[in-house]
C-alpha cells in the first residue's frame, strides 16, 4: 500500500449569493458564533493547513464578523459565473507543496471533525480522490489531490469538481451519519439543521438586519 507525506490544505467555498436563502447563510446564528466561523474551526481542528477560504457575494459584510486567524482570504470577484470560479480561485491561492485538498462548502456547518480527518487519512494512504457516500449518495467535503489541479483550474460555468471525478482515481468513504449530508438552502433547511444538532435558534431575527 502507498503511503504519503504532506499537508493537506482546505479549500472553504463560501461565495455563493444565497439567492434561495434570502440573505448571507454565512453569517446565520450557530452557536456561540456563526456558520461560516464554524466551518473555519472544524477545518482548523481537522489539522487542514493551509486553510483558505473563498468569499465573493456579500464579502464585505461576512469579513468584519469572520475569524480570519490562520486564515488566507481570497475573493472572487466572479462568483456570479458560477462555483468554477471559486474552485479556481481556492486552488490557485494554494501553495505548490501540499499533497492535495479537501473542499468543504460554507453552508455545512454541521460536518464533523472526524469526518474530515477519515477522509484526510485515505489521502494519506492512497492519495486518490476521496468522496464521502452518505445514504448512498455522493456528498461533500471532498478530497482532490495535487495531480487533479491543473484540470479543476480548466472549470468553466456552474461546474464543480465533480464535472472532472472520472478523470481521477477515487475512493469512496462509506459514512453512516446522515446528517452530514446535510446543508442550508433554505430556511427550512437552516431551521432543521439547528434542531438535529441542538441549536439555539434564538437572536436568529437578528440576521435579518444584516445589509445584503
Amino acid at each position: 500500500m502507498a503511503s504519503y507525506h504532506g499537508n493537506i490544505a482546505g479549500v472553504l467555498l463560501a461565495a455563493g449569493e444565497s439567492s434561495r436563502f434570502g440573505l448571507p447563510k454565512q453569517l446565520l446564528p450557530w452557536g456561540k458564533t456563526n456558520v461560516l466561523n464554524t466551518c473555519i474551526a472544524t477545518a482548523r481542528l481537522a489539522g487542514l493547513s493551509p486553510i483558505v477560504v473563498v468569499l465573493g457575494a456579500h464579502s464585505e459584510a461576512i469579513l468584519p464578523e469572520m475569524d480570519q486567524e490562520g486564515v488566507e482570504v481570497v475573493i472572487n470577484h466572479h462568483w456570479a459565473k458560477g462555483q468554477s470560479t471559486s474552485v479556481k480561485a481556492g486552488v490557485a491561492a494554494l501553495p505548490e507543496d501540499v499533497l492535495g485538498a479537501v473542499f468543504l462548502m460554507g453552508d455545512q456547518p454541521q460536518i464533523s471533525v472526524q469526518l474530515i480527518v477519515s477522509i484526510m487519512e485515505i489521502a494519506w494512504k492512497h492519495n486518490t480522490v476521496v468522496i464521502p457516500i452518505i445514504g448512498g449518495r455522493r456528498a461533500n467535503p471532498v478530497y482532490f489531490p495535487k495531480q487533479a489541479f491543473p484540470v479543476l483550474l480548466k472549470l468553466e460555468g456552474d461546474q464543480g469538481g465533480r464535472a472532472v471525478l472520472n478523470q481521477f482515481p477515487t475512493t469512496l468513504l462509506e459514512w453512516l451519519d446522515e446528517d452530514m449530508a446535510g446543508d442550508i438552502d433554505t430556511p427550512e433547511d437552516y431551521t432543521h439543521l439547528c434542531e438535529r444538532f441542538g441549536i439555539k435558534l434564538e437572536g436568529v431575527e437578528n440576521v435579518h438586519n444584516i445589509k445584503k
